[in-house]
């Protein structure tokens, strides 16, 4: 678990402490509101589905793997609670429920889901770039060299991308992922990791 928590955990938090300490500590306006009247610290910001494309190796690049995921995203606004003001810097905490359909050299899938932090910086209206990390509990249906019988994994992901508003409401996104696949030690078999690569692509109604 320690393990983990350095390799996974550790990275995650550092990112939010850094967005943290780099902004300056102001008084929010609804500091004299009514209790009643304030505004909530975390929003539901986002709603969308997205799919792509998954390529690597498997069994000691003996065999090529091909996964296609298929994920929904639930994004909540966490400005308020780390002090970022204005409109051209948001950092998301995302949930990230996902269904990965593996082809070849076994047909199986990915089940589980991620938490994560995405963190967007307006370019230009209205197109953001954005980066982000998250990591996923889930199960690994296939057998393999690197992780042994199928079963309880962690997909971690680090990526960046671009989101593209189509409207004030509705916008399209876009990425790169690079994903590893582990169980952190925390089963008794195998665990030399699963390393590929993402093209992402989806649509997000946002709040």
């Amino acid at each position: 678990m320690n393990l983990y928590f350095r390799r996974v955990i550790s990275p995650l938090m550092l990112i939010a402490s850094l967005l943290i300490l780099s902004q300056p500590l102001k008084a929010n306006a609804s500091d004299g509101l009514p209790e009643t009247e304030k505004k909530p610290a975390v929003v539901l910001n986002e709603l969308g589905f997205g799919s792509g494309y998954v390529w690597g190796s498997l069994n000691r690049k003996a065999d090529n793997i091909t996964v296609y995921p298929l994920f929904a995203r639930v994004g909540f606004n966490m400005n308020r609670v780390v002090g970022i003001e204005g409109s051209k810097s948001t950092l998301q905490l995302a949930l990230e429920p996902h269904v990965n359909v593996i082809s070849g050299p076994q047909d199986g899938v990915e089940a589980g889901c991620g938490i994560g932090l995405r963190y967007f910086r307006k370019l230009a209206s209205p197109v953001e770039l954005f980066f982000e990390a998250s990591f996923a509990p889930m199960f690994l249906s296939i057998d393999s060299v690197e992780q042994g019988k199928g079963g309880f994994n962690f997909l971690d992901q680090f990526g960046s991308g671009v989101q593209y508003r189509i409207s004030p409401k509705t916008a399209l996104f876009g990425g790169y992922r690079w994903r590893h696949i582990s169980h952190a030690g925390l089963v008794d078999r195998s665990n030399m990791g699963i390393n590929s690569n993402a093209i992402i692509a989806g649509v997000s109604w946002l709040y």
